[in-house]
């Protein structure tokens, strides 16, 4: 049956305003469960509002609060682990999760798979101080922790997808691997915030990965441009707000990473390295 071109827009422009419309309440509904005390960032609200949108949008309900309170733990549960595999603080990660409340949560059981694997990563993490080569190296590796970590909290969120499933969803085209594309440009602008205690700590991230500060910096940049690059994935409507999220996050990251390297290059008393385009 042929459906005419207006009638496709129409229902294009249509599903774009539903789901932003249910990403808009989803966005209040985490904010309120970060304003509870849990989670511990607003970044971490925000993680728990796309799951609850991507909800809605694939099955036509919302989390419930219980299923919510469920990835607030998660999330600051691997918050804290990552904290400690680095040895950095915890004042960030939210109130303290015990065992008691994964087991309440009924998440015990994927906590301690995602603790070993993650363990696996981290006891074979690249070192820091590199060339090229080794930036790509720290950068498979933050890509793989952010996999991982994203497969847990979708395989929690979703109920009946299993851990390898949701982690080859991020590599997919569909609104998983929008969601891996926001996180490493999140995990980018975390890498700038950080590198002064990453850099002596011999912590791998994106800036420390190169022993050249600024050769870190550009490949950094021209990673980000390429998370930010989302032509080849679906453009279904639906997850509209999610392309908005990543538009808007990819120019932030853009302008951490600029910001950067104008003060790597006035330190060193040179203008920023120059662009490999």
């Amino acid at each position: 049956m042929h459906v005419p071109a207006h009638g496709t827009r129409w229902k294009a422009l249509h599903d774009g305003l539903s789901s932003s419309l249910i990403a808009v309440v989803s966005v209040v509904r985490g904010l309120v469960f970060y304003l509870s005390g849990r989670p511990g960032t607003p970044l971490r609200a925000l993680c728990i509002a796309a799951f609850d949108t991507l909800q809605v949008i694939r099955n036509g309900n919302r989390l419930s609060k219980r299923e919510l309170n469920m990835l607030a733990v998660l999330l600051d549960f691997a918050a804290r682990a990552n904290a400690a595999f680095d040895h950095k603080g915890v004042c960030r990660c939210g109130r303290r999760v015990t065992p008691q409340l994964l087991e309440e949560a009924e998440i015990g059981a994927s906590v301690a798979e995602y603790l070993r694997r993650l363990g696996n990563l981290e006891g074979g993490r690249p070192q820091s101080g590199g060339d090229r080569s080794q930036f790509q190296n720290v950068r498979f590796y933050r890509e793989a922790v952010v996999r991982l970590s994203l497969g847990m909290v979708a395989t929690a969120a979703s109920g009946n997808q299993c851990l390898d499933e949701a982690i080859e969803a991020t590599f997919g085209d569909g609104d998983l691997n929008l969601l891996f594309r926001i996180a490493m440009q999140c995990q980018i602008i975390d890498d700038v915030l950080d590198y002064s205690h990453d850099r002596p700590a011999g912590l791998p991230s994106f800036l420390t990965a190169c022993q050249s500060l600024p050769q870190a910096l550009e490949l950094t940049r021209c990673a980000a441009r390429g998370y930010a690059d989302d032509r080849h994935l679906a453009r279904a409507a639906d997850v509209f707000p999610l392309r908005v999220a990543l538009f808007h996050v990819s120019l932030c990251t853009r302008l951490v990473v600029s910001l950067r390297r104008w003060r790597a290059g006035a330190c060193l008393g040179r203008p920023p390295a120059k662009r490999d385009d």
